[in-house]
């Protein structure tokens, strides 16, 4: 008796980050990104995941971005940005920009939760996220006193047991 039921012939495939499908391999990246490359000191995140290939080629605003391109088992998993520098004298236009690239993710992936300024005692904190299955987005700003403040944006699968680093 023949089988009624097909299997399709390829997964579709799902995109990351700008074109960027999941699971890209390291050359592909690099296709996508040719100024890309190894960075002189590799960040192994809590599932084992390594930046592999990282790029200081973004502008967002006028700002400079570093992103890091981070790959389990040869296949692309996240991708980080975070300015290149952010001035600690500056703590309003920080959390501007921070509220500013909210706005920009929010056009492009719609109302995000868990959103809004969380800032207390002294620590600026701004956070925001978006569900865009099959990714997440996640931005945040943080700012104890002036004290190398941060700012990161990370692009990820959305059911990853180790999104929420």
């Amino acid at each position: 008796m023949a089988c009624a039921f097909a299997y399709p012939d390829r997964v579709a495939a799902q995109e990351l980050w700008r074109g960027l499908d999941l699971g890209a391999s390291p050359k592909s990246v690099r296709q996508a990104f040719p100024d890309a490359t190894q960075p002189l000191s590799i960040v192994t995140l809590a599932d084992g995941e390594t930046d592999d290939l990282v790029t200081h080629g973004l502008f967002l605003g006028d700002r400079l971005m570093e992103v890091r391109f981070f790959f389990r088992e040869g296949g692309l998993t996240t991708v980080q940005l975070a300015p290149v520098a952010i001035d600690p004298g500056r703590p309003a236009d920080n959390l501007q920009f921070a509220r500013t690239l909210a706005g920009r993710l929010t056009t492009r992936y719609g109302q995000p939760f868990d959103c809004g300024d969380k800032s207390y005692a002294g620590v600026d904190l701004y956070e925001c996220k978006w569900l865009a299955k099959p990714i997440v987005v996640r931005l945040w700003y943080l700012d104890a006193q002036g004290q190398a403040p941060s700012l990161r944006i990370v692009f990820r699968k959305a059911d990853d047991a180790a999104y929420d680093f």
